[in-house]
């Protein structure tokens, strides 16, 4: 039996029930309540950008945008978290944490910049005529060349390489490209798919 669209294979044949079920951390979006009685708190998965909503253990204070939690797993409790309560699609979510998705990814793709620098020194042409850099604002068929030309062979160390090389903001670039994805997940092709939510090789 294959597994449904919210199972997912886990390693020794185990099936995981949600997507998230392998993250070890979140960032902070938004929190309902004062943090005394717990309450509901909207996050971010470090590793692959999901959304969820989790239940904060009683007493924990207040969560700021941006604060770095760890989650709960089968063998361990979490300081901060009690449950992850589910999925938390953009539409749904308080305008507070909405209004600082793009912030808080931002800062995400700069603290873990190996992640998600592999985009700009691994994306190829997705067509004859289109190339993934072309799936980021702002950037058309003689940009994307240009970037190409700019990468070489060896890649880019940092962001700030990137930035220097192609004229650019890379790392809001990706942050735009992909909060948008987690605004409208209809979106294709879908670096979070086919970049940000691929197992480690």
């Amino acid at each position: 039996m294959q597994p449904g669209p919210d199972r997912q294979p886990r390693a020794g044949g185990r099936e995981r029930e949600h997507p998230w079920d392998s993250e070890e951390s979140c960032r902070v979006l938004s929190q309902q309540g004062s943090g005394e009685g717990g309450g509901v708190v909207y996050c971010i998965c470090e590793g692959g950008l999901y959304t969820i909503r989790v239940r904060a253990r009683a007493g924990c204070g207040p969560l700021m945008p941006g604060d770095r939690l760890t989650l709960p797993t089968e063998d361990g409790e979490s300081e901060e978290i009690a449950t992850i309560l589910g999925g938390a699609r953009y539409r749904d979510m308080p305008a507070g944490a909405q209004a600082v998705i793009t912030d808080v990814v931002h800062d995400l793709i700069r603290d873990l910049p190996d992640k998600f620098l592999a985009f700009y020194n691994r994306a190829g042409n997705l067509s004859r005529k289109f190339h993934a850099f072309q799936l980021l604002p702002g950037i058309g068929p003689s940009k994307a060349l240009q970037m190409v030309e700019g990468r070489g062979r060896l890649g880019w160390d940092t962001f700030e390489d990137v930035d220097e090389s192609c004229n650019i903001d890379s790392a809001q670039l990706l942050t735009d490209r992909l909060v948008e994805e987690l605004k409208d997940p209809q979106m294709t092709p879908s670096l979070l798919d086919h970049v940000v939510r691929i197992p480690d090789a």
